[in-house]
């Protein structure tokens, strides 16, 4: 599979459901159970390494601002999310986490950029189409976010993310 082909099946996952987050569930579950064992963790394996891509301090603190506040988990969460929402949206904010506020969420916006399930479905499709859990790539994880840190005081947030933060705070 090539990454190409990744982004092929999340755009058209994308597509189908609109904003609707369980519609893209469903179309990626439909999407992946056309292919092969292997393709299927092809798949997966893409997806952890734009996981891994996606774990930078920058990207940590778009989620902190917009969901208002963000664990460790709700930031694997946001990733997952960042991902399903396709490669342009996916490639700006990795060049400039600020893109972000030029997409909409849904109405509940500390949940609408927060995916969770978005990450099991690869080993649901698996288990369904073989019988048996899926081997899990392997990856890099690296031990900290890439970057620079940033303070979880208001004012830091503000002066570094100030477009992310006119948009998600009402101050």
């Amino acid at each position: 599979m090539t990454e190409d082909f990744f982004w092929d099946i999340i755009a058209r996952t994308k597509s189908v459901a609109g904003d609707d987050m369980e519609a893209q569930l469903e179309a990626l579950k439909n999407e992946l159970s056309g292919l092969s064992a292997t393709e299927i963790i092809e798949f997966e394996k893409i997806f952890g390494d734009y996981k891994v891509q996606a774990y930078r301090w920058d990207l940590w603190g778009a989620a902190y601002i917009i969901g208002g506040g963000c664990s460790d988990d709700a930031f694997m969460d946001f990733r997952n999310w960042l991902i399903s929402m396709g490669r342009t949206v996916y490639e700006r904010a990795l060049q400039d986490v600020e893109s972000l506020a030029s997409v909409d969420l849904c109405e509940e916006a500390d949940m609408g950029a927060f995916f969770e399930e978005f990450a099991y479905v690869t080993s649901e499709v698996y288990e369904e189409k073989i019988g048996s859990e899926m081997p899990y790539p392997d990856h890099e994880y690296p031990s900290k976010p890439a970057g620079e840190r940033w303070g979880e005081d208001d004012d830091g947030l503000k002066q570094r993310f100030p477009r992310l933060w006119a948009k998600h705070n009402d101050a």
